[in-house]
């Protein structure tokens, strides 16, 4: 069975030995206090865990080498709509990509804008479970997933400190700005500082590659959205195309 790679490399920023900050010394302006980057995370995970319903709108940048000459970047936008336990929809458009994805207690449908193609899966009818058979036995890779799931805070459990580099602001929202770092990859987190711990923008830079590509996200939330079932229904548009999804397995004996 595939590992999940997300799961891997959030678990190797959270296990490796990184250092905390010092007590009440300034960094820009901003006290630095002695707190744990890692719990700040896993109180953001827990939060995320318990919305029973919302929206979400993002912006993502990624960079890609070109030619092992220059870093490209191309940007997508994206809106997620998420009920539990089994409703689901993410719509991607941007420079790369154009795909949504329906999730309605275990049927689950992806279509291609640009191609022209849906495929049709039953799954489980968890979201957990289902995000989890899409990479798994099928390697699907759903926009965002590691902000989806219900128990991330069980999946990556934080086992060392991390960096706390004092407060900041994104869109208005006073956040937490704490980062992770080891030999592979560094990633930084902005979680809304207070009673909602929202993450609200992340960096993710990839150490393996000498031009350093990153990725950042940025995160809008509506933790009470109105929205009916037909936003978890697919409706094929005219002229496109059903496909078969076959396992990975079954691609990989093909090839």
């Amino acid at each position: 069975m595939k590992k999940k790679m997300f799961y891997l490399l959030l678990a190797s920023l959270m296990s490796t030995v990184i250092l905390s900050a010092g007590d009440k010394h300034q960094m820009n302006g901003a006290k630095m206090f002695s707190s744990k980057p890692s719990a700040i995370v896993m109180d953001a995970f827990r939060y995320l865990g318990k919305q029973h319903q919302f929206s979400l709108d993002a912006v993502t940048s990624n960079d890609d080498v070109f030619r092992n000459k220059m870093l490209v970047t191309y940007t997508h936008w994206i809106h997620i709509d998420l009920q539990r336990p089994g409703k689901l929809h993410i719509s991607v458009d941007g420079d790369l990509k154009e795909r949504s994805f329906y999730l309605n207690n275990g049927r689950f449908v992806i279509y291609d804008k640009v191609l022209g193609y849906y495929g049709k899966l039953k799954l489980p009818v968890s979201i957990d479970a289902a995000l989890d058979d899409l990479f798994e036995q099928y390697d699907i890779k759903t926009a965002l997933a590691n902000v989806l799931y219900s128990d991330l805070y069980k999946r990556i459990p934080p086992k060392q400190e991390g960096y706390y580099f004092g407060l900041s602001d994104v869109d208005g929202i006073v956040c937490h700005h704490i980062g992770f770092s080891n030999k592979v990859q560094e990633i930084q987190y902005w979680i809304e500082k207070g009673k909602r711990p929202l993450i609200r923008k992340f960096i993710v830079i990839d150490k393996t590659e000498a031009l350093l590509p990153r990725s950042s996200t940025v995160l809008r939330w509506d933790l009470s959205p109105h929205f009916n079932d037909e936003v978890f229904e697919f409706t094929p548009p005219k002229n496109t195309v059903e496909i078969s999804i076959e396992p990975d397995t079954v691609r990989e004996q093909q090839s």
